[in-house]
């Protein structure tokens, strides 16, 4: 028997009686998720230089200045976006992160649309983060009402059991990891015998979905745990990686800056694999916080983050070329999470053709606090709905000012399938933003 997409590869796993705790959770929530619209909402802080981030040229024959030329590398998947404009609210930095997904609204859009989309997942919506908690005076960019923000989980262990703990089946764990329990016990290996066993059942084509699915989830969880997968040449954890310490308070292994880019890796896997799964149809991710304190070792720098943003007139003064190295790494980022999803086969297409990923930050110029012209970047192509490798200007559109960028949030939650004309500001008027479906 061929089984032709993964919507009757669930109906036969409810037909073989299968009752494993994955195969329970596949059976439970992928089947609502494959084909369908996923969101997923990332942060980078302090703005950009915006003659070294904004596309120059057409809207299709763009270059991409320095900060974000490793974009190059996927710019067929996506589309840039300026002239945007967050109105109204709060000021500089704490005010343009609050903006960010509400408009000035009291909820956010991650968390509207986690409650629009996700009465069929485990978690209507979940908030990742990289060093967000640590010396964090800016606030979150999620809400789920006024002044109440979310505070997003830096901790990828605590995430991933969170998150895939149901599989372990039993009763909750206690609060904080079990560090024995979960070095000590694979979740895949509670599966594996009904899984071999389903396997001989299944066709070519859905025996390979199936093992798509497991690689994943055993990569996230060999590095999460310290393991390793594969023969010796396929090693994916490098044992003297991300370990955690007892001893480490302040700051928190996971908040430590060596360790700053192998946790947004490990955040970024979590992110995409429960969208896979269906645990989840909205995700966000915040790298650090606006004013970061962040220093990226690897890359040389001499400033932190937000000190580099304070670049001043000297384009090539080495506050800028630090600025720069910054949003060079966030974009390189991007380029594997974008890479990520497009690997994952979902429905009729990948995880990236069913999505519909934004990018965006809480200021524009990191000199000028200013939250004129945003850089905002989308992703992914919502189910057909988005066409990608574009770059679309919005400024002096609206009666000869910028247009309102609560109207790409009315265009976001339209592509998930959520019908709004209006997502906090509407003082530019209401629908989505104009030009950019197609």
């Amino acid at each position: 028997m061929l089984i032709q997409n993964r919507r009757s590869f669930l109906r036969m796993l409810g037909a073989a009686g299968v009752a494993s705790p994955l195969a329970l959770t596949l059976g439970r929530n992928a089947a609502a998720a494959g084909g369908d619209v996923k969101v997923m909402f990332v942060y980078m802080p302090d703005g950009v230089i915006p003659s070294m981030w904004h596309p120059q040229g057409g809207t299709t024959g763009f270059t991409l200045p320095a900060m974000t030329q490793p974009l190059e590398a996927i710019r067929d998947d996506l589309v840039f976006v300026r002239g945007l404009k967050m109105y109204a609210g709060g000021a500089t930095h704490e005010g343009g992160v609050a903006k960010l997904l509400t408009g000035d609204g009291p909820v956010s859009l991650d968390v509207f649309l986690g409650d629009q989309l996700g009465g069929d997942t485990p978690h209507k919506s979940v908030q990742l983060g990289v060093a967000t908690n640590f010396q964090n005076g800016s606030g979150s960019m999620s809400y789920i009402g006024p002044g109440q923000q979310v505070a997003p989980d830096d901790n990828p262990l605590s995430a991933f059991d969170r998150l895939f703990g149901d599989l372990q089946g039993g009763e909750a764990p206690p609060p904080g990891p079990d560090w024995a329990k979960i070095r000590s016990t694979r979740v895949i290996d509670r599966s594996l015998d009904d899984l071999n066993r389903l396997r001989s059942r299944l066709g070519a084509t859905e025996r390979d979905k199936l093992d798509i699915h497991l690689e994943a989830l055993q990569e996230v969880e060999a590095q999460i745990k310290g393991t390793v997968t594969g023969s010796c040449d396929q090693v994916v954890w490098n044992t003297e990686g991300f370990t955690v310490s007892e001893t480490d308070y302040y700051p928190k292994t996971w908040e430590k800056e060596e360790h700053f880019a192998l946790v947004g890796k490990l955040q970024m896997d979590l992110a995409v694999l429960a969208l896979s799964c269906g645990v989840t149809r909205v995700s966000s991710l915040m790298w650090s916080h606006p004013v970061s304190p962040t220093r990226i070792p690897t890359l040389t720098v001499g400033s932190a983050n937000h000190d580099a943003s304070h670049y001043g007139a000297d384009l090539a003064g080495p506050l800028a070329l630090d600025y720069i190295a910054y949003k060079r790494f966030f974009c390189e980022q991007l380029v594997y999470l974008v890479q990520r999803l497009a690997a994952i086969p979902d429905g009729d297409g990948t995880l990236l053709d069913n999505t519909i990923l934004f990018m965006g930050t809480d200021i524009n110029d990191g000199n000028q606090h200013d939250h004129d012209d945003m850089p905002f970047v989308l992703a992914g192509r919502a189910a057909g709905q988005l066409a990608t490798g574009r770059s679309l200007d919005y400024r002096g559109t609206a009666g000869g000012e910028d247009e309102a960028h609560s109207k790409l949030l009315v265009s976001i939650a339209n592509m998930a399938g959520v019908s709004i004309d209006e997502f906090g500001y509407t003082g530019k008027g209401t629908g989505g933003l104009p030009g950019l479906l197609g």
